[in-house]
């Protein structure tokens, strides 16, 4: 029972091909996914000295089997216009156009069947097209690295080089979940405003491109591989940094500073990230602030400003503090400079040195 399955599942496709094979066909159309057609490809169908006439049309798979009606069918004069057209019983000249679309590429058919009524008789006949649907080329290949850091920019383009209309393109970037966080038109994809906020650090982006409305695959240029035209990459958070005089997070008893140098009274911080052409630089903004000292009178007060790439901490020696100590003295100072930042990152940092006056 098995073997008899099998041979007719296979007697099947024989006659299916077959049938497809001597199909008479009238033209072959060859057309991108996703990009509309029109059959025949050239020109229109034509029929002369028409009294009456009704069009219906079908696309079919490789294998003459219907996926769905044809709608779009444009007719001259209009089939409401046609009795208007022939009134007094003489015939006229009609011509049809059928548009539609693929989504996946293969071989297709379009099925048109004929009902027309003329001066001369009547004729019931189909009319078949091949077509021929294939993988759109990118114009250029999308080079987009795994991994950016917060800040950054990065612009690039999906065109493709055999879609015609450039409105017909769309995108949406997501990050991960159903909901776009950026939708846009054109087929140019600018990726800064996504990199410059704080809330996409630590996700995976997603970037969607669309030709009218729904994803593609498309023929690489450079690998020649067929690809999604979905593109993916995550967004880091930089790593914090800091640059000062003062001997940082080990104590040591030999290391000193004059009360009198200005740059041991600043601390620089500075957001970085490693990329393939150098460093991702982003200002870090401080809030909460505060800055203590052991012993504690030693620092009267502290502020920051921002002087890109940096956000510098600037520190007010205790006066009082000062006046008390001789030339020549000498003080062990462990300063403690803590603050939140855009992240939400608790930073907590101490230095230490032996200021001398």
């Amino acid at each position: 029972m098995k073997k008899l399955i099998i041979l007719s599942m296979v007697l099947l496709v024989l006659v299916s091909n077959t049938f497809a094979q001597k199909v008479d066909v009238k033209d072959t159309i060859k057309v991108a996914v996703l990009q509309n057609f029109d059959a025949p490809s050239v020109g229109a169908l034509v029929f002369a000295n028409v009294l009456k006439l009704d069009i219906s049309a079908e696309l079919l798979d490789g294998g003459m089997k219907k996926i769905r009606d044809i709608k779009k069918i444009t007719q001259k004069p209009k089939k409401e216009d046609l009795a208007i057209a022939t009134k007094g019983g003489r015939g006229t000249t009609v011509w049809a156009v059928l548009s539609d679309m693929v989504e996946q590429p293969g071989t297709y058919y379009v099925k048109v069947g004929i009902n027309m009524s003329g001066e001369i008789g009547s004729v019931k006949a189909d009319v078949y097209y091949m077509v021929i649907a294939y993988n759109p080329t990118l114009a250029a290949p999308v080079k987009l690295r795994d991994k950016y850091f917060y800040g950054e920019k990065e612009t690039f383009s999906f065109a493709t080089v055999d879609y015609p209309d450039p409105n017909a393109y769309s995108f949406e970037i997501t990050d991960g979940g159903k909901t776009p966080i950026v939708q846009g038109h054109g087929s140019v994809v600018k990726l800064d405003s996504v990199f410059n906020m704080v809330s996409n650090c630590g996700k995976k982006l997603s970037i969607k491109g669309l030709y009218q409305g729904k994803e593609f695959t498309y023929l690489d240029p450079s690998t020649k591989k067929t690809m999604q035209s979905v593109w993916e990459c995550s967004l880091m958070q930089p790593t914090i940094s800091q640059f000062t005089t003062w001997k940082q997070d080990k104590p040591d008893e030999n290391y000193y500073l004059s009360v009198d140098n200005d740059m041991a009274k600043q601390v620089f911080f500075i957001y970085t990230g490693d990329t393939p052409g150098g460093f991702a630089v982003t200002v870090p903004e401080l809030q909460n602030l505060r800055v203590v000292s052991e012993p504690e009178n030693f620092i009267a007060s502290a502020t920051a400003r921002k002087a890109k790439p940096f956000t510098i901490v600037d520190m007010k020696f205790n006066e009082e503090f000062l006046a008390n100590m001789k030339i020549g003295d000498s003080e062990n100072i462990k300063l403690t400079v803590s603050f939140r930042t855009q992240f939400g990152e608790q930073i907590r940092k101490e230095f230490y040195a032996v200021v001398i006056k």
